[in-house]
Order: C-alpha cells, then structure tokens, then sequence
C-alpha cells in the first residue's frame, strides 16, 4: 500500500501529571481584599492541585521511522520541566511565579515558553493544562486554533 496522496504530517498528543501548591494573592492588597479577588485561592497557607497537562506537537512523518518524534525525546523535553514544579510551593519555589501570579493561565504559558522549539522534529502546537477536574486552561498560537478540541 502506498501513501500516495495522504499528508506527511501527523499529530501527536501525550499526557502527563505532577502535584504542585501555590497561593494567588496580590502584596499590596489586605487579606479581605485578597480573598475578594481570588477566593479560596488566596488561602494564606496555600492549597495543591494534581495536574494534567496534554502536549500536541506535529511534524513531518520520517520514511525511516515513521515517526514525527521519538516518544522518549518528548517525554524528556516534557519531563525536565515538570520536574521544575512538580511537589514544589509555586509562588515561593519557583523564580517564575515569583513574578507571575501561579494561575493555570500562566502555568500553562510557564510550559509553552519553555517546551516550544525544544523538541527536535517537530513544532509545539497545543497545551491544555487541567487543574482540577472542572477546569483547563488552553495555549496556542493564533494561526493553530484548529488543534483545539
């Protein structure tokens, strides 16, 4: 059978996991003010999340392997940054999130930074983080809206 006409451009998606705390507060605000804007979230003792992260990438199929990517370059490049925040205290723990309020919206933006262009063979194209079983947070470039479900 021969691939004729099919594209030679695949998706691939894999997903992982890691625990992480944080707390969402603002300096400057009080207490009351705090918990106004961020609600439980602004807890001064901080509360945890049990993550999902999905990673999309997409490139060219190889003759050779058959493969846009070998799946344990993914899982390494995907690995050494959740190792940066997996069981850490976001906020105080991690440089990032010193400046940057820990939300999932900048948690999952943390990942795109640091994953796009680091994988070889292939382009980043979708991150969808879940943070509790109600809640995600989506990231893709513009020009790539048609990878999210």
């Amino acid at each position: 059978m021969s691939a004729g006409n099919l594209s030679e451009h695949c998706c691939v998606t894999k997903i992982y996991s890691f625990s992480a705390g944080h707390r969402l507060s603002i300096e400057r605000l009080t207490a009351e003010e705090n918990s106004k804007v961020f609600g439980k979230c602004s807890n001064p003792r901080g509360h945890g999340h049990d993550y999902y992260l999905e990673v999309r990438v997409e490139g060219k199929i190889s003759p050779d392997t058959g493969m846009i990517v070998h799946l344990n370059d993914l899982d390494s490049s995907v690995n050494n940054i959740i190792s940066e925040l997996d069981h850490k205290r976001l906020d105080i723990e991690v440089e990032y999130f010193s400046e940057n309020q820990s939300t999932g919206e900048n948690i999952v933006r943390f990942f795109w930074v640091k994953l796009s262009g680091n994988v070889e063979g292939c382009r980043l194209v979708y991150l969808k983080l879940w943070e509790t079983g109600n809640n995600y947070f989506e990231y893709f470039e513009e020009k790539d809206i048609k990878y999210a479900n």
